[in-house]
């Protein structure tokens, strides 16, 4: 009998994310191949209704019920023990709510960590020489806090065993990190971009931690005028604010915004190059940044920091890497302006066979966590 032909077990998914999000590994993966090992319900959130939604196998959820979220889906009439499964990605406090429920309805919790946030913003207050003695102490006892329900888990889902290492070891958890990875029904072939200029593309934030502003100055030191920037972030007048310090490229630079995965896919299939260029720091350097598979999906190889965590996945042979040091970055980017666009295309589609190949690939990530979940 195959999986398919067995009644499949169900698997709750609630997230921190808005509803409509299907990026990361909550479209591919839970959403998507997943659902051929189990039942999968995602729960999204909205700050802009008041009142709980049913959408197909999705719930939609008022983002103030975040903290009771178990009696709030029981209120409305979701039957928490049909669930054999209930994961919660990135929010400590819903966590708590579903451990403190898990005799009473008798699932089994896993956390899902993308990415650590609060140890994000810890590293903010550091990089801006504003860490206090006070900052130090509630990072501490944040972290702490949160070790403490991991170890409560059936299983911690983080985005590599590096991260877990650095910033939350010893937790006695069973982990089965899930990195970023590809979605082989939406790869395409390497595209050249239109007219003769290079196209690099940049999707995310250009917050003070990233120091995205570095490569802009790189930029405005390159000694070629052969060359396009597009940015894709959610927060287009924060970029447009940032890019008035920059009049010299102002004519070089394009801002955009991806409302949906698709969008997002159309705005990278269009570019040459990806930058996922960011500072070797640790709350960066222990996992390779989720934007790299969205550039490999349309077969672009991405210029990487010149990191061991990079280097493990990735070769000369498909990526581009430089330290993140001005002067290295302005030779790095002068350089990729003279390749030829043969050279390009074969480096990025060999970026994309290799995580096609490897556990990159979503279709294979969903059998293995289904073979790690069914061995609970």
């Amino acid at each position: 009998m195959t999986t398919q032909d067995k009644i499949k077990k169900k698997l709750l998914y609630i997230t921190d994310q808005q509803e409509y999000t299907d990026h990361g590994t909550i479209g591919p993966l839970f959403n998507g191949y997943l659902k051929q090992y189990y039942d999968v319900n995602i729960v999204y959130f909205t700050k802009f209704k008041n009142s709980f939604q049913a959408k197909g196998t999705d719930y939609v959820v008022p983002q103030q019920y975040k903290k009771e979220i178990s009696s709030y889906m029981v209120s409305k009439g979701v039957d928490l023990s049909s669930y054999d499964y209930v994961f919660v990605r990135n929010k400590p406090d819903i966590l708590k709510d579903i451990l403190e429920n898990r005799e009473k309805y008798g699932y089994k919790v896993g956390y899902r960590l993308s990415f650590p946030k609060r140890e994000e913003i810890y590293e903010a207050y550091k990089a801006n020489n504003s860490n206090s003695i006070m900052a130090t102490v509630k990072n501490y006892f944040t972290k702490q806090s949160k070790k403490n329900l991991l170890a409560k888990c059936d299983l911690f889902m983080p985005t590599s065993k590096d991260m877990e290492d650095t910033f939350y070891a010893d937790t006695g958890v069973r982990s089965f990190p899930l990195p970023a990875g590809l979605d082989p029904a939406r790869i395409t072939p390497h595209r050249k971009s239109d007219g003769d200029e290079r196209h690099f593309i940049y999707v995310g934030t250009l917050d003070s931690l990233r120091e995205f502003e570095k490569v802009l100055v790189a930029f405005t030191k390159v000694h070629s005028s052969n060359w396009r920037l597009n940015i894709s972030t959610l927060d287009s007048a924060f970029a447009r604010s940032v890019m008035e310090k920059y009049p010299s490229i102002s004519d070089k630079v394009r801002i955009t915004k991806a409302d949906s995965l698709d969008e997002l896919m159309v705005q990278i299939d269009d570019c040459d190059v990806g930058i996922a260029l960011l500072p070797d720091i640790p709350i960066y350097s222990t996992a390779i940044p989720a934007k790299v598979m969205d550039y490999y999906t349309c077969a672009i190889p991405t210029l990487l920091t010149d990191n061991a965590k990079n280097r493990t996945l990735f070769t000369d042979e498909d990526a581009l890497f430089c330290n993140f040091e001005s002067d290295e970055i302005v030779a790095k980017l002068e350089k990729i302006i003279d390749m030829s666009e043969e050279a390009i295309a074969k480096m990025g589609h060999a970026g994309q066979d290799k995580l096609l190949e490897h556990k990159r690939n979503y279709e294979i990530m969903a059998k293995e966590l289904y073979e790690e979940l069914e061995s609970l």
